[in-house]
């Protein structure tokens, strides 16, 4: 099998999830793997496709930007290579970091050196500033020498003279506490008392 990450960015449209879905399908690929996000007015995705056969990744970005003409993508494809596979923290463990408190320029700049410089490796992260407030989200592999107090510990320290509050949760509690429940989406069930008899 053989595996790209493609990336594609426009100004956010209804439809181009399925435009570029569709030409992934139709070349015979399939999604292993999908995140995407609109952030200013701007849609960006990332995937990464799986296909039988090797794939030219010109090619590839030619033909997704050509069904979503109308959308005005931006294409990049590159093969995925195999030693990437490799988790970058060795039997490191996933921990939710939250930083929340007052925007400052250098925020994240601040916040990433700090944990690059316990080896932490950043997998997932979302930051926003609303006014005068700051927060950020991120998904991140701890070394599994680094205990999480010595890392908001880092954080609290950089951030004391800013305004800046952090908490470190395990993944397992952070999902214990905040995995939302299954909902039913479709006509509400009829109440027992009220059972429709046909006529």
């Amino acid at each position: 099998m053989h595996t790209y990450i493609v990336t594609v960015t426009a100004a956010d449209r209804v439809g181009i999830v399925f435009s570029v879905a569709g030409t992934v399908r139709d070349q015979g690929g399939n999604i292993l793997e999908l995140s995407q996000t609109v952030m200013r007015g701007y849609f960006t995705i990332i995937l990464a496709v799986e296909f039988t056969e090797p794939k030219e990744p010109r090619a590839l970005a030619d033909a997704i930007s050509d069904r979503g003409r109308r959308f005005g993508l931006t294409v990049a494809v590159i093969e995925a290579r195999s030693e990437a596979a490799e988790p970058a923290v060795l039997n490191g463990e996933r921990f939710i970091l939250t930083v929340l408190g007052t925007d400052h320029p250098g925020n994240i700049h601040g916040i990433a050196g700090c944990l690059a410089a316990h080896g932490v490796n950043i997998v997932d992260l979302h930051a926003r500033v609303d006014g005068p407030r700051f927060s950020l989200v991120m998904e991140a592999f701890l070394p599994p020498d680094l205990p999480p107090g010595t890392v908001r510990a880092e954080l609290e320290r950089f951030g004391r003279d800013l305004g800046l509050e952090a908490y470190v949760q395990h993944e397992n509690i952070f999902l214990a506490t905040s995995e939302p429940s299954p909902v039913r989406v479709g006509p509400a069930a009829q109440p027992q008392g009220d059972a429709v008899v046909p006529h």
